[in-house]
This record gives structure tokens, sequence and C-alpha cells, in this order.
């Protein structure tokens, strides 16, 4: 299930709110996986800032994703492997949310978990992304120098539970155009993932999820079907 190229986006929350978003996704990594034809021919460095941005992001998100293998005890390699190695890919979401006088009838996105890994976002100023805690939703305040990481599904899985998936939603500011620029690391679609071996010990520790191949993953829960 591939989904590079531009859209827009119309569908409804449970509160009964249009959410409205174009986007464009295209691949960033790894370079046997871009196609530029899915890649803005403006402005005239797009190509190049991107690419050196994907080089920086790869960095950092393998010493995060090496941090929580370490947090779960087990090799700093371990949640990397799991989702795939050296396959692992990087897919480039670009939103944008018109600005929006009445917030009781457009959100920007629905409530959602994301299905990948682990998610790379960095916005512009105008503030909107909400994060699901303690029954509330709390503004998420960042900065243009700042990057937020969300942890998705596949970590979730593959962390046997121990790890949750982040759930957030993005509104649409009354006077400001909101952009974001989320970094989807995730799997190849070929790639199986399951609970991480190492964390299936003893009768305590059972494989709460079964095994996936990604893109069956991925279709199922985009369009919302039962996954367990």
């Amino acid at each position: 299930m591939d989904v590079e190229g531009y859209r827009t986006k119309y569908q409804k929350d449970l509160e009964g709110r249009n959410a409205w978003v174009d986007h464009l996704f295209h691949r960033i990594w790894p370079p046997s996986r871009v196609s530029y034809r899915f890649w803005p021919k403006l402005p005239m460095d797009y190509r190049e800032v991107n690419e050196d941005y994907a080089k920086h992001l790869k960095k950092l998100s393998e010493k995060i994703m090496e941090w929580l293998s370490e947090g779960l005890g087990l090799r700093r390699e371990a949640l990397i492997e799991g989702l795939g190695g050296e396959t692992v890919e990087y897919l480039m979401k670009i939103n944008y949310y018109p600005p929006c006088h009445d917030q009781d009838l457009v959100i920007g996105a629905p409530d959602h978990t994301d299905v990948n890994g682990i998610t790379f976002l960095v916005a512009n100023e105008a503030l909107g992304l909400q994060a699901f805690k303690d029954n509330h939703w709390i503004d998420i305040k960042y900065t243009t120098s700042g990057i937020i990481v969300i942890v998705g599904d596949q970590f979730h899985r593959i962390s046997n539970g121990k790890y949750m998936s982040a759930k957030h939603r993005a509104t649409m500011d009354k006077e400001k155009t909101r952009i974001s620029w989320p970094i989807f690391v995730e799997s190849s679609l070929d790639h199986e993932f399951a609970p991480l071996r190492e964390l299936i010990t003893g009768e305590d520790n059972a494989p709460k999820f079964k095994p996936y191949v990604y893109k069956d993953f991925k279709f199922r829960k985009l369009k919302k079907l039962p996954l367990d």
C-alpha cells in the first residue's frame, strides 16, 4: 500500500467536525527507494536541502531508537533490527492546514496513532498539535528549532506493549496557516515485524501481538479493519 504523491483529505472526526488537510508524501531514505518524480521542482534547492536533512535525521533517529532499545533492557540495535535494519524507510509528509475561524466545524487531522515505528515532526510557528494524556487533549508547545518524537503502532507491537502508541490530533489555527513536516520511520512494505524475541521470556511475557507483514498491517490499520 503506497501513498506517495499529492492528496487532499476530507473526513469527519468523532465529534462530527470535518478534517481538512492538503498533503504531499514522498520518501527521503533509502536512496534506492526515493522517487524524485514526487518531489517538488521548486524551490530550486528543495532536493539538495531534503537530501541533506535525510542524512541528519537518519543519524538522529537511529540514536533515539538505540536509547529506546536500552530503555527495554535490550541491545542498542534491537528496535532498529525489529523494524527492518538496513531496509527501514523514511517517508516525509508535508501537511498544509489553512486558517479556519470556526474551530467547531473543522479540524486538521482527527485523533489517531501513527501506523509506523516512530515519527519525527517539525512545524512552523502556528500551533495545532495536541496529544491525548490522562483523558485530556494537551497542546504541544514547540519551537521551529525543536523536533517532536512520536511513538507509533509498530514500536508498540515490537516492544510487546511496553511502549505505547501516542494518540494525537491536529487542530486549525484561526488566523495562521499551519505547515508541518513529519517523517515516518517505518518498515519496508514486505518486512514482517512482531514482538522482539528478547522480550518473550517466561509465562508473564507471552507475545501480545501476532506477526504482520507491514503492507498488510498498514492496509488494515488505514482501512480500520480488525488487527488482532
